[in-house]
C-alpha cells in the first residue's frame, strides 16, 4: 500500500512540475507605480519622460527584451519511449487476460489483481509514474533519463511472451 500511495505522490507531482511559471512580473511592476502617474496626471504633470521609479540598468535585468520560452524536454524521442512503454503495458493486460479468460494460466503477481480494470489502473498509475520520473531527470539534466521506461517496456514485454507462451 504504501507503494501503491508513493506513485500516487510521485504522479501527482509530476503533472504539477509540467506547467511553467504563469505570471509576468511585468504587469505586477507596471501596476506598483500606476498610483504615481495617476496622481501626477491629477497636479497636471503630462511629461512622463524623466520619472523612472525603477533605474533602467535594473529595469532591464528584471525584463528580458524577448520572452523567455520554457525549453521542451518532453520531445519525440521522450514521447516514444513513453509511448511504446505504455503500449507493452496495454498489451502485458490484455495477453494476460485473455489467458486467464481460457483458463490456461493466472496471475502470478501477488499485488496484482486479476480483474481487467484492476490490473489496468495499477499499470496505468505505474506508467504514469515512471514517465514522470524519467521527465524529473530529463528536466534535471541527468543522461539516463531513458533507464525507466525502457525498463518498464522489457518487463511488459516479458510478460507479453509469457502470455504468447501459455496461449
Amino acid at each position: 500500500m504504501k507503494v501503491l500511495r508513493c506513485m500516487m505522490l510521485v504522479t501527482a507531482l509530476g503533472l504539477e512540475c509540467l506547467t511553467c511559471t504563469a505570471q509576468d512580473s511585468n504587469v505586477l511592476q507596471l501596476s506598483k507605480y500606476q498610483h504615481v502617474r495617476i496622481k501626477m496626471t491629477l497636479a497636471g504633470i503630462e511629461d512622463f519622460s524623466d520619472f523612472h521609479p525603477i533605474p533602467r540598468t535594473f529595469s532591464t535585468m528584471i525584463r528580458p527584451a524577448y520572452p523567455t520560452m520554457c525549453p521542451r524536454f518532453a520531445d519525440l524521442k521522450f514521447l516514444l519511449l513513453n509511448g511504446i512503454h505504455l503500449g507493452m503495458a496495454i498489451f502485458d493486460v490484455e495477453m494476460t487476460q485473455r489467458c486467464i479468460a481460457s483458463h490456461h494460466c493466472r496471475e502470478t503477481n501477488p499485488v496484482m489483481p486479476s480483474s481487467q480494470a484492476g490490473q489496468l489502473s495499477i499499470n496505468l498509475a505505474l506508467v504514469g509514474g515512471v514517465a514522470g520520473i524519467s521527465y524529473w531527470t530529463r528536466k534535471g539534466g541527468l543522461k539516463f533519463w531513458w533507464l525507466p521506461p525502457t525498463a518498464g517496456a522489457a518487463v511488459h514485454s516479458i510478460g507479453v511472451a509469457t502470455g504468447l507462451q501459455h496461449q
